[in-house]
Formats: structure tokens, C-alpha cells, sequence
């Protein structure tokens, strides 16, 4: 599969390989049986999960960056000192940490590619407000495909279209 011109691999559970080349991705490994050094060498690296940021760097092409969008609850002094020493050794360009506080501009080109139907939201569940601690139970017990929504407004089948 390709992404604005990019070939993606997808790092997933063995049961959902075949859902992410569904998305789109032209290969599908199993994050569990196949470690990051057995993995080719990428131009971008998005880490999702946040647990082993220096083995990822690693497999980076020259010129090549890294955004993670989350960090490992277990090695939060690691990972923001990892983060922090990649800065001052290779530039603030090649390891970042993806910005809870983004620019209009650029939330107005995501909403622009999802309405398109070029970026599509994978939602796995959409909770109303009143059951975020189920949404937070759910989510520490794994087995997500997506994301979890909470929703703060009453239903809307345009919000709803997204769900799997």
C-alpha cells in the first residue's frame, strides 16, 4: 500500500495483520515475533506506542525522521530524556514528539483528507461522555482496532460513519 506516495509497513498483533494491510499498508509484521532490527530502513518512523524509541531511531534512512505521539506510562524519565538527548545529538528535526497543541492550519488539512476520503479515522468505539471510566477500563484491558471516541454531544451520523 502506499500513502501520499509512500510504501507503509505496519507493525500490529498477528490477529490484526490483515486488518492493517486493509488499511492499506503493503506489508503487515507482527510487533511480537519480529524485532525492530530484523525491520528495513525507513524514511519516517510514527511510533504509536512509545516503548522502544531508540530501537526505531535506529532503523531510520540518513535524512530520515521520527514522531512518536505517545509515551510508555511504565518509562516516562526515559523517554522524555531519550527525546531531550536526541535533540542536542542529531537536531530537533529527527526525533519528535507529536504536539498536543497543533496548528489550525494544520487540524484544518487532516479534517480536509478525511472529508475527501483520503485519511480515514479507524474508530473502534464511541463512548458518551458519561462512561469514561468504561472507555479507560476497555482501554487498559487491550484489544483495540483504533481509537476510542468520547463523545461530549448527542449522536451524529456524520460522527458515526467512522466507527468499525
Amino acid at each position: 500500500g502506499r500513502a501520499r506516495g509512500a510504501e507503509v509497513t505496519g507493525l500490529a498483533r498477528a490477529a490484526n495483520l490483515d486488518f492493517v494491510r486493509e488499511l492499506g499498508a503493503l506489508e503487515a509484521v507482527d510487533h511480537r515475533t519480529v524485532k525492530p532490527a530484523d525491520l528495513d530502513r525507513f524514511d519516517v518512523v510514527l511510533d504509536t506506542v512509545g516503548t522502544d524509541l531508540p530501537a526505531y531511531r535506529a532503523l531510520l534512512r540518513p535524512g530520515g525522521r521520527m514522531v512518536t505521539i505517545t509515551v510508555d506510562p511504565a518509562r516516562i524519565a526515559a523517554t522524555v530524556g531519550y527525546l531531550a538527548a536526541s535533540a542536542v545529538l542529531h537536531g530537533r528535526g529527527r526525533v519528535r514528539a507529536f504536539s498536543g497543541n497543533p496548528k489550525r492550519a494544520l487540524l484544518d488539512d487532516v479534517a480536509r483528507h478525511v472529508t475527501d476520503g483520503t485519511l480515514r479515522p479507524v474508530v473502534d468505539t464511541v463512548f458518551p461522555l458519561e462512561e469514561t471510566a468504561a472507555a479507560h477500563r476497555a482501554l487498559e484491558a487491550g484489544g483495540v482496532r483504533g481509537k476510542f471516541v468520547v463523545r461530549v454531544g448527542p449522536p451524529t451520523a456524520e460522527a458515526d460513519q467512522y466507527c468499525l
